[in-house]
């Protein structure tokens, strides 16, 4: 089901706001490339590495340099997996209730089956104690993580939420 015809069914007005995020494929793809060129720059630095003495000074560089590329491999393909567990997701905002897409499957709940807006802070390394995502609770389902876009100082598709939010009484903490 498409969202708008989700949207029409419930009856939830005229479309306010949309968030799609990037394709799950494009970025998986993007990720493996990633991988792939640090896999290809390691052989070739291993290749210029196993040429030099032990004892010649750039040796501890060039093995610094491998490091640094097997370590970019490793992170590339957990980015990818990562990426593939995620999926394709977008948010559309509509005047009489909110719009969820999840790798195809279409969710469409109205402004009272939602039940209020939590901010979510981080809670590891320099993002401890700031602002990661909003949840969306929904009555008798899971909440939806709403990522935070910030574009000039603003993210306008969360303002349209919480405008739509408010306007119906649910609560944002």
């Amino acid at each position: 089901m498409e969202v708008s015809q989700a949207a029409q069914a419930r009856g939830l007005g005229p479309l306010v706001s949309e968030r799609q995020l990037a394709n799950m494929r494009n970025r998986f793809l993007l990720w493996l490339v990633i991988a792939l060129a640090c896999l290809g720059l390691l052989i070739g630095v291993s290749a210029i590495g196993s040429k030099m003495s032990v004892f010649d000074a750039m040796y501890s560089v060039v093995r610094f340099i491998g490091l640094f590329f097997c370590f970019g491999m490793v992170f590339a393909i957990g980015t990818a997996i990562r990426t593939l567990v995620v999926g394709n997701r977008a948010y559309f905002v509509y005047s009489e209730g909110f719009v969820y897409r999840h790798n195809g499957k279409v969710r469409a709940f109205s402004w009272p089956e939602t039940t209020g807006l939590q901010s979510v802070l981080g809670k590891r390394g320099d993002a401890a104690g700031k602002l990661s995502h909003y949840n969306l609770l929904v009555q008798g389902s899971e909440p939806i993580m709403i990522p935070i876009q910030i574009v000039n100082g603003r993210d306008e598709f969360l303002d349209h939420l919480m405008a739509a939010l408010n306007r119906h009484g649910r609560p944002i903490t």
